[in-house]
């Protein structure tokens, strides 16, 4: 009786192992700007995006400082995550409060 279920313990062991999707690692790396800061997104070593301004925004802003670079990186790493566009929008920019000084429509 033990035989069986060792041998059905392993064959599904096997099986969950060759099921198990690859970990393709994506990693943050915060950037220094002259004027701020922004960041990467790395694949081993790879950049896949290189992002020096703060996304969604006319001209070559900065983030101010390397919290709002993270914080905007990590939303960017979520989507990328769920197989979604990485594209972030100045309502998400305002959302998670990154000080950009977009002008406001009257």
């Amino acid at each position: 009786m033990t035989k069986p279920f060792w041998k059905l313990l392993v064959a599904t062991g096997l099986f969950l192992m060759a099921c198990q999707k690859t970990n393709n690692l994506l990693y943050i790396r915060i950037t220094k700007q002259k004027t701020g800061y922004g960041y990467q997104i790395l694949k081993d070593k790879n950049k896949l995006i290189d992002q020096p301004f703060i996304p969604a925004i006319q001209g070559e802003i900065a983030f101010k400082d390397s919290l709002q670079a993270r914080r905007t990186a990590e939303l960017v790493l979520k989507k990328i995550e769920k197989s979604s566009i990485p594209r972030i929008s100045v309502n998400e920019l305002d959302s998670m409060n990154i000080d950009c000084d977009i002008p406001k429509l009257p």
